[in-house]
């Protein structure tokens, strides 16, 4: 039983690893993408006003 319980904290454990590596991964691609976006607008702002 004992071993039961530590087998299943350990899966629990590697699975919310998981889910935070790929929650971390999928945020960070969004943020890469939303901050690229910004600066092209940016750009294009500064461009229409020259």
């Amino acid at each position: 039983s004992t071993e039961e319980t530590t087998f299943e904290q350990e899966l629990v454990t590697d699975m919310i690893e998981l889910i935070t590596v790929f929650s971390a991964r999928l945020y960070g691609s969004r943020s890469r993408k939303n901050k690229k976006l910004l600066d092209n607008v940016a750009k294009a702002v500064q461009e229409s006003t020259v």
